[in-house]
């Protein structure tokens, strides 16, 4: 079952203070967990849990959008791992610098067992890839139409 927790705010700003402990709480409970970033189209997919076969514990898939999605991106990246009994699936809608500086990416880094390989790789894709999104462009018009 995955519960979801979807708070949007000014995407390129911090994230305000209630917003952020919902999501620090989600990183702390949930065994799978799916952070959500809508402009950048991207996931990123925390899933710790051992397993039989060596992926990284923190994964970037292409951002979905629908029921289940979040379980079709697990499956995705990790195949062969059994379904979680508990994912959790928010939405980020600050920056990457906010992510950081507001302590959620040191909470996941804190959830995962030391000496873990693979998650300063993930999250740089993010940043890479929001680096690449133009800021909108300001349309000027001429008085009156002319």
């Amino acid at each position: 079952m995955s519960d979801r927790v979807r708070i949007s705010n000014n995407p390129t700003g911090d994230v305000p203070a209630p917003t952020v402990r919902a999501i620090l709480r989600a990183v702390r409970d949930a065994e799978v967990l799916s952070v959500a970033f809508p402009r950048l189209r991207r996931a990123l997919i925390v899933d710790p849990r051992p397993g039989t076969m060596n992926y990284p514990p923190v994964l970037v898939a292409t951002l979905g959008f629908g029921a289940g999605q979040e379980t079709a991106a697990v499956e995705q990246v990790r195949p062969g791992q059994p379904p979680s009994a508990h994912s959790i699936a928010v939405t980020w809608g600050g920056s990457t610098r906010a992510f950081v500086e507001q302590g959620v990416w040191a909470a996941i880094i804190a959830r995962l067992p030391a000496g873990e390989e693979g998650t300063t790789p993930a999250f740089a894709q993010l940043q890479e890839a929001e680096r690449g999104i133009a800021p909108p462009r300001a349309t000027a018009r001429t008085p009156f139409g002319h």
